[in-house]
């Protein structure tokens, strides 16, 4: 029982340690940052210490430097930035004015070009139906030879076939006046669709003309918004590059404030608006301290065990963990 007890406690120890090992860790961590904080706020009082600690000084002053260049580069980049967006606003809104005004000369003269178009598609299609209707009259003609060929050839004919035969006639005698109806008419619809075919031309090129003028107002704003947002884009690349290096120079910042902070805490000097981040640092060391010591005392705890015993208790518990998975294993089958 005696081997099992102290197995327990090793175990249980052993727990402990894991705990007291991650709080020491989050402490260290956390001194490093207060160190770091105490070392960022007062690191100008650190001018009368040693060659060391001044050589930490010089980089954070080389760091402050760099960074203040890097800051008035970002800010000139970003003015620059800024100065060509709203050369883009200016040339944007140029081109839409530039737009509307085509747009409201092309609208009149579109709508001309519609009417005088839909009329000259009308004198056509009058043209047409004219064609129709002369082919009609030429078949109506044929149709009223032949029936009147045919009386001719009946013998004594009866009074309804000469009544019949009288109108046939008549229908022929009427379809020359109105073959020349319908021919003059057409002459005059086509007469008509040709005066405005002029017209139309000139409508439709001033079209074209206004078009292919949009068209080139488009081309030159596309090509000098490319110019401009590849510009832009160019020079909001350089101000990620810049905070990029800012964000570099403030890691590497920390190691130099962590020594000037540490060397101010041994001292008890301290930022004199924020005396509290001295007081922090010192609660942390105390605590991290304290951990400390605690993991020492169970280390001497585990040089002092019975290794033997130990062995055989582990050892024990894992032929006790074998054979729960065996009766394990057949009770599931």
């Amino acid at each position: 029982m005696g081997i099992i007890s102290e197995g327990f406690r090793d175990i249980a120890g052993r727990a402990r340690f894991a705990w007291l090992w991650v709080n020491a860790l989050r402490a260290r961590r956390a001194l490093y940052l207060a160190e770091t904080e105490l070392g960022l706020l007062a690191w100008e009082q650190a001018e009368f210490y040693g060659e060391e600690v001044m050589a930490h000084v010089r980089k954070v002053q080389e760091y402050e430097m760099t960074q203040a260049s890097l800051m008035n580069t970002s800010a000139e980049l970003s003015g620059s930035r800024a100065a060509l967006e709203e050369e883009l606003a200016r040339e944007k809104a140029r081109h839409d004015e530039e737009q509307a005004t085509i747009a409201a000369e092309r609208a009149p003269v579109a709508t001309r070009y519609e009417e005088v178009e839909r009329t000259r598609r009308q004198k056509l299609d009058a043209v047409e139906r004219f064609n129709q209707a002369l082919e009609e009259l030429a078949r109506t003609e044929k149709q009223l030879h032949t029936r009147s060929n045919a009386f001719l050839k009946v013998e004594n004919p009866t009074f309804a076939v000469r009544t019949e035969a009288r109108e046939v006639s008549d229908a022929l005698t009427r379809i020359p006046e109105e073959r020349k109806m319908v021919l003059g008419d057409q002459a005059r619809a086509r007469q008509d669709a040709a005066q405005l075919e002029p017209g139309a031309n000139e409508l439709r090129n001033a079209l074209r003309e206004m078009d292919a003028k949009a068209a080139a107002a488009r081309e030159r704003h596309a090509a000098v918004a490319r110019r401009l947002t590849g510009e832009m884009s160019r020079l909001e690349r350089e101000v990620k590059k810049s905070n990029v290096r800012m964000s570099h120079l403030d890691r590497e910042k920390r190691e130099p404030y962590q020594v000037i902070g540490a060397c101010l805490a041994n001292d008890g000097i301290g930022p004199l608006n924020q005396p509290e981040v001295l007081e922090r640092v010192r609660e942390l060391r105390e605590k991290e301290r304290v951990i400390s010591g605690k993991i020492g005392g169970i280390r001497a705890q585990f040089a002092a065990a019975n290794a033997g015993g130990l062995i055989v208790f582990y050892l024990l518990c894992a032929g006790v963990i074998c054979g729960l998975c065996v009766v394990w294993g057949h009770w599931v089958r």
